[in-house]
């Protein structure tokens, strides 16, 4: 799954043509209202094919295939078209090392260094035995999101991964927050390879896809695998050839037909019955939750999938995208039920979760309920303004960095202050803790800011600023760090780099970036991609590196190296000073 947004332009859409469906749909009330929404969106959104599948009472109720798998040659979308499911390969990553664990040749709770020794990134002070295997799986690992060097399997594979994170540092304080980490399945996949004495690829195939009848799904290395679906921009162009080095993280080629084999497997492993693949201890671990103790964290997950969870009632979920396939897998064990969807053109991400969450609505869970519970004192309505002593609100004084822009807490006039791009906040001390945030104006001395509280905590050792919303459930804003002035050689590396040697393959390609300076004293990097800038935070770490601001969910507390010759280095690509 590649980090970005991608090209979305025009596309004659073509969903006239569909596949046959299953002889069950006419018993199910909603399949109807899917159809419909999977036309309209594949209208709206100028999508060339899809297929979707629906799994109830142990067995495929509805499946059905619109518009084109190849529409040049008039071939259309059906139940056994292959196309790549990107990051939904991660359930497969983790299924495999719960395998390894049941045959007691692994235990996920030991350091990843214990299988995969060559490891041996920079981790900033933290205790590199806390990147255990099951870190990794739920995304509390701190292992960067992503490396962009060598991403194409035509540069590189999987095992090259460790290489490219020896030459890195760790994003985040490991077991502490929510950091989502494409390359941290890589380096699960050098596990799955050391431990089996079998290389990834064919691991999958020989314990998981042959055992349960998927006979069509498979990688691209694998010289039996089917001609697959074309894929397309949404503008009708094919797109250009493009295989992940990250096939651990998501590499699979699949189908609705086989898609729907693997949901009911583990859906009957859960429910205690037998299983070709996996125990029931193994699946009832990977479908639990498991990221419960993480305080900076964006979603509940389990192992190897994200969990929606509402009293006793869940689900097990995964999207995922290759920037032109996309996919999601929805399961409901409790119930039976389980959904998928596959969509063979660019922006295809918006229907894969939009199907999904549809099917979830409608069988009693809301996507909301996929938020991580708090760990912070609730806000008590009765609590009373309050006075604190400096000393107490001194603590909290310094920048605080976020992934795109900074803010800043200052003690002013014996009052707290937060500034942020957006304006000024004081924030009132209340009697449960937390801070009333009063927003300055012209018209008013101040004014309340609706349904707020902030809230300082310490996680590990970062001290984070959570915002506590009536809408929006709990929220971290960033954390604090000390910020030294900028001297010369920081200020001399302000301006435009270009970029040269290694570029990304596929739609999406970074040609500059630029270094700014902030306030007169804070640093931020602007990416310009072919699709649109992004800007960055930095965090000064040393006379030569830096490192992308905020925590989390992804693409944060990356390294930003600058070399004696002004080359920078992000994502193990170079950029060379104008």
């Amino acid at each position: 799954m590649l980090r970005r947004s991608f090209i979305k332009c025009a596309l004659a859409g073509a969903a006239s043509v569909s596949g046959g469906s299953a002889v069950h749909a006419s018993e199910n009330p909603f399949i109807e209202t899917y159809r419909k929404l999977i036309r309209e969106s594949m209208s709206r959104n100028r999508l060339t094919g899809a297929s979707a599948v629906l799994v109830q009472a142990g067995g495929v109720v509805w499946s059905e295939g619109f518009g084109y798998a190849d529409r040049e040659n008039g071939l259309a979308m059906a139940s056994d078209t292959l196309v790549p499911i990107g990051s939904v390969t991660k359930t497969f990553t983790a299924l495999a090392l719960m395998q390894l664990q049941a045959d007691g040749l692994l235990d996920i709770d030991r350091p990843v260094t214990d299988y995969v020794p060559r490891l041996r990134i920079e981790t900033r002070g933290a205790d590199l035995n806390l990147v255990t295997v099951r870190a990794i799986m739920n995304h509390t690992s701190g292992l960067p999101s992503d490396i962009f060097k060598d991403t194409g399997l035509e540069d590189a594979n999987y095992v090259d991964v460790v290489n490219l994170l020896n030459d890195t540092a760790l994003a985040a304080w490991p077991q502490t927050i929510g950091l989502y980490s494409n390359i941290g399945y890589s380096l699960l996949g050098n596990v799955i390879q050391r431990v089996s004495q079998r290389a990834y690829p064919e691991y999958v195939k020989e314990r998981i896809l042959a055992p349960l009848g998927m006979t069509r799904s498979g990688f691209v290395t694998d010289p039996s695998l089917r001609p697959r679906a074309r894929l397309y921009y949404q503008d009708g162009r094919l797109t250009p050839p493009l295989e992940l080095r990250d096939q651990p993280a998501g590499g699979l080629y699949s189908c609705t037909d086989d898609l729907a084999h693997y949901a009911l497997a583990l859906m009957r492993a859960w429910q205690g019955k037998s299983n070709p693949v996996l125990d029931v201890k193994s699946v009832q671990t990977m479908f639990r939750l498991s990221n419960q103790d993480i305080m900076v964290e964006s979603n509940k997950k389990g192992l190897g999938w994200f969990m929606f969870k509402d009293g006793n009632a869940f689900a097990m979920y995964h999207a995922g995208s290759t920037g032109f396939g996309n996919a999601s897998l929805l399961l409901m064990p409790q119930l039976g039920i389980a959904a998928a969807i596959l969509v063979n053109s660019v922006g295809g991400n918006a229907l894969a979760s939009e199907f999904a969450f549809r099917v979830l609505e409608d069988h009693g869970l809301k996507p909301t309920s996929i938020r991580p519970v708090s760990h912070l004192a609730p806000a008590d309505p009765k609590a009373v303004e309050v006075r604190m002593p400096p000393s107490a609100l001194v603590r909290h004084v310094g920048d605080y960095p976020r992934k795109r822009t900074f803010a800043r807490v200052t003690f002013e006039q014996n009052e707290l202050w937060l500034h942020e791009p957006e304006g000024t906040l004081r924030l009132q001390p209340m009697s449960d803790g937390s801070f009333l945030p009063y927003q300055q104006t012209q018209s008013a001395p101040s004014q309340a800011e609706g349904g707020e509280r902030y809230r300082f905590a310490d996680v590990g050792p970062y001290h984070v600023l959570f915002v506590q919303s009536q809408e929006e459930g709990d929220y971290q804003a960033g954390y604090r760090v000390t910020t030294p002035p900028l001297n010369d050689v920081w200020r001399r590396r302000v301006g435009r780099y270009d970029h040269f040697g290694y570029q990304i393959p596929g739609a999406e390609q970074i040609l500059f970036s630029e270094i700014e300076i902030l306030e007169e004293r804070l640093l931020s990097m602007k990416l310009a991609y072919n699709t649109g800038t992004y800007a960055y935070t930095l965090v000064i770490d040393g006379p030569s590196r830096a490192f992308t601001g905020g925590l989390g969910p992804e693409t944060t507390g990356e390294l930003v190296h600058f070399t004696d010759e002004g080359v920078m280095i992000y994502s193990g690509l170079t950029f060379r000073r104008v």
